[in-house]
């Protein structure tokens, strides 16, 4: 859902390859008994990310939201929409650093929206901080990717930076394996009110995700991951009607549904960052080669152990 590298929600410090172009399609589902009639709620949201890489240093991104329930109307509308750029700072070794920011457009129909994080119809803005230590550049027993995103959101560009009461703390902490042509991750991600004592940790929007992505055919990547709500607060109809809306019933879960596109549009963009995308790639690739072989030698040699106990008992029959 972030568009480039990343995992769900979580943005990693690696930019993608000068030249490459993503398209990331993502849905998400919730449904539950509504409180005020007794009907089912329900709340589908389509996202579409594009991400370019500009160079080893830069990306640029958009990311859209073509249909969100607003939970008034039979039918959708778009959602909010925001345009960003992600700075690597490139280094050799196991960890890497980032740091992203974007503006946000108030394109949606409905500010807030029910069972969403909070949005406000103004123009706002985000610097996020980004940690990954990557641990498939060593050799590690266990090729994880570790992740830290740190940053702040301004929900209206108008207000005085860190001063606003709808200004909020973006923070999210999450792992990665990858098991050939396939990845496991899981995260914990949220967005704080940190400039309104009102509101206590567990009523902001928090939630623990965790996915399944793997290449099908035509290098296509799919995504199949689930949202579980950490905070579980549930507002009363008088916090629901406020303005502005601190306090939201957030999604109990979610189902989501993902697939990541790449071309790559030139070549020979900077062919000094693709050579050095090759190299770290081949890197990774003689590193999980080392990994594998070892883990064959582990087995055979427990083999050979467990052989030279059953020959033991055979012939010590005491």
């Amino acid at each position: 859902m972030t568009g480039g590298k990343g995992m769900l929600r979580l943005y990693e410090a690696e930019t993608i390859t000068a030249g490459d172009f993503y398209m990331n399609p993502f849905g998400t589902f919730f449904a539950t008994k509504s409180q005020q009639a007794n009907v089912l709620a329900k709340d589908y949201t389509i996202n579409a990310g594009f991400t370019l890489g500009i160079s080893q240093i830069f990306e640029s991104f958009i990311h859209l939201t073509p249909y969100q329930t607003d939970q008034e109307r039979l039918w959708g509308a778009p959602g909010d929409s925001k345009m960003g750029l992600k700075v690597n700072i490139p280094k050799k070794g196991v960890s890497q650093f980032g740091l992203l920011s974007y503006v946000e457009f108030p394109t949606a129909r409905k500010h807030p929206i029910s069972y969403e994080p909070f949005s406000e119809d103004a123009v706002g803005y985000a610097i996020v901080g980004i940690t990954s230590l990557n641990f498939r550049n060593a050799v590690s027993p266990l090729p994880l990717k570790v992740t830290f995103n740190i940053g702040y959101k301004s929900h209206n560009s108008s207000k005085k930076i860190f001063a606003g009461d709808v200004d909020q703390v973006m923070a999210g902490f999450g792992l990665k394996v990858p098991l050939k042509s396939s990845q496991l991750y899981t995260e914990v991600s949220g967005e704080i009110f940190y400039n309104n004592p009102d509101v206590q940790l567990g009523q902001n929007s928090l939630r623990w995700s965790g996915g399944y992505k793997f290449l099908a055919a035509r290098g296509i990547i799919f995504d199949v991951a689930a949202d579980i709500e950490l905070g579980g607060y549930k507002p009363s109809n008088a916090e629901k009607q406020a303005i502005p809306r601190f306090y939201e019933d957030y999604a109990d879960w979610k189902l989501i549904l993902g697939m990541t596109y790449r071309w790559t549009l030139f070549k020979n963009w900077d062919k000094k960052t693709r050579e050095i995308k090759e190299e770290q790639e081949k890197q990774e690739q003689e590193t999980q080669e080392l990994r594998e072989q070892r883990e064959n030698v582990i087995e055979e040699l427990e083999e050979y152990l467990k052989k030279l106990e059953e020959e033991k008992k055979k012939t010590v029959p005491f």
